[in-house]
């Protein structure tokens, strides 16, 4: 698939899914974690930009908590699989809490606004793992499987035992998984998150906050008939006091004439009305992610 150009990954993390950090929609951006049990999450954004995880559809999506808790368990499973081997794998240490950020209806946050302008914060980065813990060849073939093999052609082995194709750690995630899919739901929600955002900018109180936003970014100078605009201005290049004193008025011109609030509710209620004919598929969904995050804890008790 074709990588969509800056811009509209912005506004399409905007639109669908609020966009954090790191990314949310891409699970694969998140970076590995311990394989003991995550502490609970401290990422929980601050109550003027969480509108996106206040939403009805957040029910039916994991926390950050529950998905560093599902990855552990993957890793305890691929920890596992790399014995069956007689090897060890130590998985690498988790990066600190992603920056709360959430770009539903443009930017939210006065103070990410003062310090970044319209960028997302810089995620933290782990710190590298010692060299003696590092995997050798041996160790990154068997948990990596095809990808670890450095283009090798044949059968996958470690000393005559054949390896899984995507490895102990692919494997272990695919195992997993498995058992918790639920297309169906998942399909549902993801429909129910992007028609929300769409039919809400159709509504008469949305249209009349989004017209006293425009206006108030008029009296500073500023001519946007939408949030979204300037996301998409400042992309490229660094933050200039320009950007910074935009986001800012920006910021200030949502919460004065209510925007930000006023479009939560209104999709808020858009919401509770789809899941009505779909409450049945999503509170499947939400029973197996439920029961995904116990069998998780479980793995990482086992150890």
């Amino acid at each position: 698939m074709r990588r969509p150009a800056p811009a509209a990954l912005v506004l399409l993390c905007a639109v669908l899914a609020g966009c954090s950090a790191p990314e949310r929609s891409g699970q694969s951006a998140r970076p590995a974690p311990t394989a003991s049990a995550p502490a609970a999450s401290t990422a929980t954004p601050a109550a003027e930009s969480a509108y996106t995880f206040r939403l009805p559809m957040a029910r039916y999506s994991y926390t950050e908590a529950e998905y560093a808790l599902v990855q552990s368990a993957e890793h305890v499973l691929a920890k596992r699989c790399m014995a069956r081997y007689s090897l060890s794998y130590r998985p690498p240490a988790p990066a600190p809490p992603p920056p709360p950020v959430d770009r539903r209806y443009g930017l939210a946050e006065k103070g990410n606004a003062d310090r970044f302008g319209y960028r997302l914060p810089p995620a933290p980065t782990p710190s590298p793992a010692p060299a003696d813990e590092r995997p050798g060849a041996a160790e990154i073939l068997v948990l990596y499987g095809r990808q670890g093999a450095g283009g090798r052609a044949g059968k996958l082995e470690h000393h005559g035992k054949a390896i899984p194709e995507k490895g102990c750690l692919g494997q272990a995630m695919e195992d997993f998984r498995k058992g918790y899919e639920h297309p169906e739901g998942t399909d549902a929600a993801s429909r129910i998150a992007t028609r929300s955002h769409q039919e809400s900018l159709t509504d008469p109180k949305v249209r009349a906050a989004l017209g006293k936003w425009s206006a108030c970014m008029a009296e500073s100078g500023y001519s946007y008939a939408s949030p979204m605009e300037p996301l998409g201005k400042y992309l490229e290049g660094p933050v200039t006091a320009e950007e910074r004193a935009t986001a800012g008025t920006d910021v200030a011109c949502k919460r004065s004439t209510g925007l930000l609030e006023t479009w939560f509710g209104v999709e808020s209620g858009i919401q509770r009305r789809m899941i009505g004919p779909e409450a049945a598929v999503l509170e499947e969904l939400r029973d197996r992610h439920v029961r995904k995050v116990a069998a998780a804890r479980r793995i990482i008790a086992e150890g």
